[in-house]
Order: C-alpha cells, then structure tokens, then sequence
C-alpha cells in the first residue's frame, strides 16, 4: 500500500500497534498457564491444543514485538534499507510454527480417536470458555492494526485460529459432558489443527513471496510498462522490476531511453511522480539513457553474431 493509504503518521501507528501488541501479549501469556494447568487435569486433547495454540501465540505476539521495535530503527550502512524485511521473517516463522503445531495435534489425535481416554468434561467446558474470551479479546484489540503490516496480521490470525480453537473444545466438553463422547475430544483437535493449517496458509505463501521479490498482487507490472511507455518523453524502457521491501513499502527499478529532446531530470521527475500518484511505488530507481545508447546485453549478442558471420565468410 502506498502513504495515500495510510492516513495516521508511522510514528502514531507504531505507538498504538505496540500498545495493542503488549496487551494482548500479557492476556494470552496468563491465560496459557491456566489453560495448560487445565488441559493437563482435565486430560483433554482438545483442551491441550488449544493450550499449545495459546502457547504459539504468546511467541508470535512477542516475536512480532520484537519485530516492531527493530523495524522502528534507521537504516545503516550496511543494513540501507533499515530492518523492515525482519517483520516478513517473523511473519514467515510464525506461519511454519502453526504449521509444526498442528503436525503435532493431528499425531496426538490419531492415536486417541481410537483409544479415546477419560476426559473431565466439565472443567474442560469452562477453561475453554474463559479461553474463548481472552481470545476474543485479543482480536479485537489487533483488529484496527491488523492492516498496518503483515507482522500484525500474523499476530491477528494467531488469534483468530485460537478463538476457533477455543470454539472446538467447547463442542468437545459438550460432547463428552451430555452424550459421553469422548472421541469428540481427538475430533475437535483435529479441526483446531485444520483450522490453524487453513488460517495460516496465506500468511506463509505471501512472505514467501515477499522473500522471493515477486511483484506485489495489487499491481500490474503490464500496467506500470503500458504508463511509462505512454509518455511523451520515453522512446524506450527495459529492465522493469517493482517488489516489495516490507509491509506498505515497494520499490521500482527501471531503465528510461529518453527521446530526443526531452530534458532527463525533468523527464525522471514526472515519472517518479507517475509512478506515485498511480500506483503508489514511492521508492522509484529510474536511470535515464540517451537515444543512442546501446544495451550490453544487445551488443554482445551483436558482437558475437558479427564474430560469426566473419568466421563464416573466411571459411
């Protein structure tokens, strides 16, 4: 996204998000103790996973803390772009985390379906009741901040998949409470893990992809060509690259043959403004050529193509 999509300043928006992430931080780390107390006298799976969902959520929470805190520090000379590429790392590490997580819970459930143990039901209902809003509390304080960068939006599904998690025990402890079905309890840790697979297949693949330097989804690179090449001043343009750096922050490299006439510092001013306005690519890299430059890459096949021909003639 561009700053047009942006209206509140960085610096208000790291303040309210690291407020936001503290204390959610602080709810989710007290309720997992009671919540893995509970799992472990309760000797419920549903409950466990939930637990150890909670548990992955305090890491994600502080992980993204941290995250927040050194993407907030300038650049250097050897780190140019500051540490904004941290929060795609920590998105990326929370995602495979979940997915370990869930690995781990449809082992535990396979082995208890069949041999489904004593679960204390009642007990079980309401921890993950009390799971359920401390949850739910905690999507709601990163709801607003859940847009700002993807780092946040890790945290927020962390929560959400919990909240769902917190769902699935309940139906669990009912189960087994009113109809002694104590399967029900492998089941619903299953669908947690489901659930958590499902949430954070997104997240993964997009910090993935910001990792490899894609071009970001909301843009069109055939777009950005077609508004370059459409202005009067560009004869030619090659060696277009736009990828995303961090959250909101992309970046758009190009090379401009100017036409004849046409003033280069002029002509790289109003396209970096171009490409701005329209597409919101702020940190633009334009280096200007003059109409008879010659691309190396074009002159070395030439070269080679004219070495060729003169073997030919001489043969």
């Amino acid at each position: 996204m561009s700053a047009l999509h942006h209206p509140q300043p960085h610096a208000q928006r790291f303040q309210s998000s690291r407020r936001r992430l503290v204390l959610a931080f602080w709810t989710q780390l007290i309720f997992f103790g009671v919540e893995l107390v509970g799992a472990l006298l309760t000797n419920s799976l549903a409950l466990l996973a939930d637990a150890g969902h909670m548990l992955s959520d305090v890491a994600a929470l502080g992980l993204s803390l941290l995250a927040l805190f050194w993407t907030a520090k300038p650049p250097t000379l050897k780190k140019t772009y500051g540490y904004h590429r941290l929060e795609i790392l920590v998105a990326l590490i929370n995602g495979l985390a979940l997915w370990a997580m869930a690995g781990y819970i449809f082992y535990e459930a396979y082995g208890r379906f069949f041999r489904p143990p004593q679960v204390s039901s009642l007990p079980m209902l309401i921890i993950a009741s009390l799971g359920l809003v401390v949850n739910i509390f905690g999507v709601l304080i990163l709801y607003p901040a859940r847009q700002y960068s993807i780092n946040l939006r890790s945290a927020f599904l962390h929560l959400l998949a919990d909240s769902l998690g917190s769902v699935a025990a309940m139906a669990a402890a009912v189960a087994i409470l009113w109809k002694g079905w104590y399967w029900f309890d492998p089941l619903a840790g299953a669908v947690i893990g489901v659930m958590i697979i499902l949430g954070s297949w997104r997240l993964v693949w997009e910090a993935a992809d910001i990792l490899l330097e894609a071009t970001p989804k909301h843009i069109s690179l055939d777009e950005v060509q077609a508004a370059l090449n459409a202005h009067p001043g560009v004869k030619q343009i090659h060696d277009l690259h736009v990828w995303t750096i961090s959250s909101g922050l992309h970046a758009v490299s190009v090379h401009v043959v100017v036409g004849d006439g046409h003033d280069r510092d002029c002509l790289t001013w109003e396209l970096e403004e171009l490409l701005k306005q329209r597409f919101g690519l702020e940190h633009s890299t334009i280096q200007t050529e003059g109409p008879g430059f010659h691309n190396p890459k074009v002159c070395a096949v030439n070269h080679l193509a004219e070495a060729a021909g003169r073997r030919g003639g001489v043969v």
